[in-house]
């Protein structure tokens, strides 16, 4: 099983176990490592594979005065693949030294395909836009847009390729390749199997290659130019060149250019509302009709267009300027009023006390002796009192209370 990479880290980290293999989980962006080195050296070499899932690696970038340079240094294993991975704005950089591609430096056994470069890469000899110096392995459905640039056996996709068991296959380069000995378009020298590959004679400034095809800008960009390549599972084109599957549509980059659109307008039907006022003032408006028209091409191309009949619904509020004097007859029901009276009244507020009720209860032994006795009732009279304009009624009630005293002869009942 596949060991899944997702980070930056992770893809540095594939050099500690060189033997098995990988798939990216997503697009990584290598921004985070300004100076990556190349996976795998002379004496330990990638034997694993690496399939990208239709992800990118983006802003790749390397400096480097070791030879075999990339994002691998050296692949010499048959059975290693390299496939749908897409390198984007590299920038790889071997100070006077040799064996440079965007995928590997040196590919000596195993396959490239699916694959596409983005970028420039430059330096001594051997350099090219996916591999530098091509011993032996395939290389198939594969494109570079790579500026390549070093002194001698320089190629948009292949710097130097050394036996015809190099195979290149259903493969173009469109980048700039500059060099002050030997180049090529496609490939810039060597001996090799190329099949239904072409360069751009225009873009890459180059109008040799020691392999391939070399055709025009307008021909790289028609499907008819890619005889016998898979424009059902593997290739699309739409105008440009031609783009993996795997990866998605490409988008094309918006150009701006002077479209003519003739617009149709249905007839206005204005509906008139009137509110009748002293002073009235009336506008008639009509709003703007806002057109907005966007043209998206890959092209330069004479594209008729056609525009149906725009319907339209127009909504428009008319008003009259006048100026006169109106009379207005003016009914107002009757007015019916409720009227809440409050009256304040001054009475002569009495005060009713009920009269007293005392329960006497004489505990005594008695004697068969005939007692005399007299009940003394002490009563208070009730006092009431008022504030005006305050309903309020004041008592004050002195409590009842029994006192026996035990007289001889006789009992006084205090009340």
């Amino acid at each position: 099983m596949a060991i899944q990479i997702s980070t930056p880290q992770e893809l540095n980290n594939i050099r500690n176990n060189l033997t098995v293999d990988y798939e990216l989980a997503n697009d990584i962006d290598m921004s985070s490592i300004p100076n990556f080195t190349p996976i795998g050296n002379t004496k330990s070499q990638f034997t694993g594979s690496l399939d990208g899932k239709g992800y990118k690696i983006k802003n790749l970038t390397i400096n480097t005065s070791t030879g075999y340079f990339g994002l691998f240094a050296l692949i010499i294993n048959a059975s290693t693949t390299i496939k749908n991975v897409g390198i984007e704005n590299c920038k790889i950089h071997g100070s006077n030294i040799n064996w440079g591609g965007s995928i590997v430096g040196q590919l000596n056994g195993g396959t490239i395909e699916n694959c596409y470069t983005t970028g420039e890469i430059s330096g001594q000899y051997m350099i090219g836009g996916i591999v530098g110096q091509f011993i032996n392995g395939i290389v198939k459905n594969c494109y570079s847009n790579v500026k390549v640039s070093g002194v001698t056996r320089i190629g948009g996709l292949v710097g130097y390729s050394s036996s015809t068991n190099c195979k290149i296959e259903n493969s173009y380069s469109t980048g700039h390749v500059t060099s002050t000995g030997v180049l090529g378009g496609l490939i810039g020298e060597g001996a090799s199997t190329v099949t239904n590959s072409f360069w751009d004679i225009k873009t890459s400034g180059v109008s040799i290659s020691a392999g391939g095809i070399g055709k025009t800008t307008e021909e790289m960009k028609i499907q008819s130019t890619y005889t016998n390549w898979d424009f059902i599972s593997t290739w699309g084109i739409n105008g440009d060149y031609p783009y993996l599957q795997v990866f998605g549509v490409p988008i094309p980059p918006a150009k701006i250019g002077n479209v003519d659109v003739k617009s149709y307008v249905n007839n206005f039907f204005s509906n008139l509302e009137k509110s009748i006022k002293l002073t009235k003032q009336v506008n008639v408006s009509i709003p703007p009709i806002v057109s907005d028209s966007k043209r998206y091409t890959a092209t330069s191309r004479i594209v008729p267009t056609y525009l149906s009949q725009l319907e339209t619904n127009a909504i428009q509020s008319h008003r009259t300027v006048r100026s006169s004097t109106n009379i207005v007859t003016t009914f107002i029901n009757p007015i019916s009023a409720i009227v809440e009276r409050k009256a304040k009244t001054y009475h002569n507020l009495l005060a009713y006390v009920s009269p007293v009720q005392a329960n006497i209860d004489v505990l005594i032994p008695l004697n068969n002796n005939v007692v005399n006795a007299y009940t003394s009732v002490i009563y208070n009279p009730s006092m009431a009192t008022y504030s005006e304009n305050i309903s309020q009624l004041d008592v004050i009630n002195n409590p009842s209370f029994v006192e026996v005293i035990k007289v001889d002869p006789f009992v006084k009942t205090l009340i």
